[in-house]
């Protein structure tokens, strides 16, 4: 009787997360609201985005993948750095590094009860220009990166519902044990060993 309720509890716990417009990233105790259409990418998805070993942890996209919402969790703990200071040298490093960067908005902002960064730039890559909103806060002694982004051409009808995501986001949420997020593609020997080298 006893394994009966708990897998009756298991299928309704899980069969409402189903239901439910929203989605949580374990890792970092992030829930956000998704707008109709948006859909968790295959990693075989992002590789092809992105390329192989580059891509972020995670991106939810709309049914076109014109408008995507990426999500990592970086190993770096800026939660005992000047945020204004840490907003200045992310500055530096996008306009060194971001081809054909343009400012849109880079600022301090509130969101969830806690200091994000926010950096919205036009950037292009293979040949399409993309409108970005970059939001950087720290969580559990590592760097949350969350970047809301849409072609230029799509930003338009793509932006109410990312501003919305936006407004929806949540930080230290319960998440059930049972509830994880699948492991990001681990990189390949070859790259280990280029990053080795690198270092």
């Amino acid at each position: 009787m006893k394994k009966l309720l708990l897998a009756l509890t298991l299928f309704w716990a899980v069969a409402a997360a189903a239901m439910a417009n929203d989605f949580t990233f374990a890792q970092a105790g992030l829930k956000i609201d998704l707008p109709n259409g948006f859909s968790l990418l295959k990693r075989a998805d992002i590789d092809q985005l992105y390329g192989p070993t580059r891509g972020p942890g995670f991106v939810i996209g709309n049914s076109t993948r014109t408008a995507t919402l990426s999500y990592d969790l970086k190993p770096h703990n800026i939660s005992n750095l000047n945020m204004a200071q840490s907003l200045k040298v992310f500055e530096q490093v996008f306009e060194q590094r971001v081809p054909a960067l343009v400012w849109k908005e880079r600022k301090l902002m509130e969101l969830a009860k806690q200091q994000w960064m926010q950096l919205e730039f036009l950037s292009k890559s293979g040949g399409i220009e993309y409108y970005n909103i970059m939001l950087i806060t720290p969580v559990k002694e590592q760097m949350l990166v969350l970047n809301l982004n849409s072609t230029v051409a799509d930003f338009a009808r793509a932006e109410p519902d990312l501003r919305a995501i936006m407004k929806s986001i949540a930080l230290n949420v319960t998440v059930p044990e049972m509830v994880t997020n699948p492991e990001p593609a681990k990189k390949p020997a070859a790259a280990k060993k280029k990053e080795k080298a690198a270092a």
